[in-house]
């Protein structure tokens, strides 16, 4: 005789209301995924183009970074920020030493940078960690004979920490208000022209073009 096999009560089958319950939910989900594109999309106007050979070993910062409030010092010991000097189009800050070889051989390539970004409003800053302050970067500048860079001084190290700095030199890009577009850890030909588009379009891309 056979056996008659009792349909199985469906337990997952859905009710009117679990129906409509999961169509909300379907249409909570499909605007996050169109949320979620346009903020990748906003994050890619804002990232530095690939950078030429020169600068290889550039890395980019991850995006929408807070803008950097440690402050370091004027040559006359105010204390002032990266925010505060990059208002305009951006900063290129460079954390050097006098007693590190390689920072010395690409300073003259800053200072002539510094000349030439004067005319896009990008400010180019040296920020010296020297302990004795002052009193050493001074006679250095003099000695070297630098006509454009002005002396900026982290003698505690400070700015560097809050940087998180490995290493001199290491040269930061930051936007008009503060915030790392990436870094380059050692030196680089920074007056070099293809380097100096790279920086325009980075700093540029973080207004949007």
């Amino acid at each position: 005789m056979a056996t008659r096999t009792k349909p199985q009560t469906t337990r997952n089958a859905l009710s009117p209301a679990a129906i409509l319950r999961t169509l909300a939910t379907a249409v909570l989900l499909s605007g996050a995924i169109f949320i979620i594109p346009g903020g990748i999309a906003r994050g890619a106007e804002t990232a530095c183009p690939a950078p030429p050979p020169a600068l290889a070993k550039f890395k980019p910062a991850e995006p929408a970074g807070a803008p950097v409030t440690a402050p370091f010092q004027t040559a006359g010991g105010a204390p002032v920020t990266v925010a505060e000097l990059a208002r305009g189009k951006g900063a290129v800050v460079n954390f050097w030493a006098t007693w590190c070889a390689p920072c010395i051989k690409e300073m003259p390539h800053l200072d002539a940078l510094k000349a030439d970004f004067a005319q896009h409003g990008i400010s180019v800053i040296a920020v010296s960690q020297d302990r004795g302050g002052l009193g050493v970067v001074k006679p250095f500048f003099d000695r070297h004979g630098y006509e454009n860079l002005a002396i900026h001084l982290d003698p505690k190290g400070a700015f560097a920490r809050a940087n998180k700095v490995r290493g001199l030199p290491t040269t930061i890009l930051y936007d008009a208000e503060g915030r790392e577009k990436g870094r380059l850890e050692g030196i680089a030909e920074w007056n070099a022209p293809e380097v100096k588009a790279f920086i325009r379009a980075c700093l540029s891309a973080s207004k949007g073009g």
